[in-house]
């Protein structure tokens, strides 16, 4: 007995689905393998190109034997990371182009901003380093609490010890003249009695109690040459310290009134105040006391440098000051409680 089988087709729907299917993937196929070879295309004529302009980048050549590159000012500023070396070149940038390269195929360069760059710094006869004669000393007063006003600075001693070549620095307010290791400022309070120790000189700071926020605390002048004005260099005793930086410092304390838990406010200036505090402090070698044992409300340790030398090519840079920003309603722990700037040098 003969069974009849039926064979299912596709229809005619089904057909269609199928070729539009195959369709989208057969273009989407070509597309992909249109881009690919775009892209190796590009590849080898962009690399080709660079391969060409290298060359004249590489050697430093201004010119492709056909028309020189364009060219462009530049200006490269150089500076370390403690801001105590400041130096600014000028040079040139130059473009190369592939606009002369022969080559035998068509539309060879696909971008014509697709070009290398180099630098140039162009340098004259070294000149001899010009020593600085005075180096300023800057503090400036930054934040400041709500009560300065009623509490304001009343005595600012500045020790010069730390000053190299002489051990000190001009009076507050000169440039030129005598040089003392210690120096007491005060507006309305005698300070002779408080002017001890080796070459010390009391000074009238007008305008010191009405300072505030924003504003500049003191300005000290340092000398940073000698009477020949040959700048201040390394120990010349110390060889080995011929390349070293010309380091310093100055330590200035400020007075202020000091309040206790009762909100009392003790002086400086008061004997009887005086004769109270000392006892919190009976150490009379406390770098924090005035001479008769009255505390600072801050004890400030300014460092500068006066010359530096470039370790690679042993030129000697001289600095012309630098100003620091003391910020009293800080934590003296916090890092911006004493904020050095940055130095401009010469050379």
């Amino acid at each position: 007995m003969k069974t009849k089988r039926k064979l299912k087709g596709m229809t005619l729907m089904e057909v269609v689905v199928s070729l539009a299917v195959y369709a989208v993937i057969g273009l989407l196929i070509a597309e992909i393998m249109t881009l690919v070879n775009a892209t190796m295309k590009a590849t080898n004529q962009l690399n080709r190109r660079l391969s060409y302009e290298a060359k004249f980048a590489d050697n430093l050549l201004y010119s492709d034997g056909v028309g020189s590159f364009k060219q462009d000012g530049v200006t490269l500023t150089m500076r370390d990371a403690a801001g105590t070396f400041n130096i600014t070149t000028p040079g040139s940038v130059f473009q190369t182009n592939a606009d002369h390269m022969e080559h035998t195929e068509n539309n060879l360069i696909i971008n014509g901003n697709t070009n290398y760059r180099f630098l140039v710094f162009t340098r004259g006869a070294a000149s001899v380093p010009t020593p600085i004669t005075v180096f300023y000393v800057d503090l400036n007063l930054g934040t400041t609490d709500s009560n300065w006003t009623d509490n304001p600075i009343t005595k600012i001693i500045v020790e010069g010890t730390g000053v190299p070549g002489y051990g000190g620095a001009y009076a507050f307010g000169t440039e030129s003249g005598p040089i003392y290791q210690k120096q007491v400022l005060t507006e309305s309070h005698p300070a002779d009695f408080d002017v001890t120790g080796a070459n010390p000189i009391a000074i009238t700071y007008t305008g010191m109690e009405s300072l505030v926020s924003g504003g500049r605390i003191l300005r000290i002048a340092v000398p940073a040459a000698d009477g020949d004005g040959h700048a201040i260099m390394p120990d010349p005793t110390n060889p080995s310290a011929a390349h070293d930086p010309v380091k310093g410092n100055l330590v200035v304390k400020i007075y202020r009134s000091i309040q206790d838990q009762s909100n009392k406010m003790y002086n400086w200036y008061t004997d009887d105040d005086v004769t109270l505090i000392k006892r919190a402090y009976p150490d009379p070698t406390n770098p924090a006391i005035d001479a008769h044992g009255f505390p600072a409300v801050a004890t400030l340790t300014l460092d500068f440098v006066l010359s530096a030398e470039n370790p690679n090519t042993q030129e000697r840079s001289f600095f012309s000051g630098v100003t620091y920003v003391w910020n009293p309603n800080l934590d003296p722990n916090d890092k911006n409680y004493l904020v050095a700037q940055e130095s401009v040098g010469t050379r």
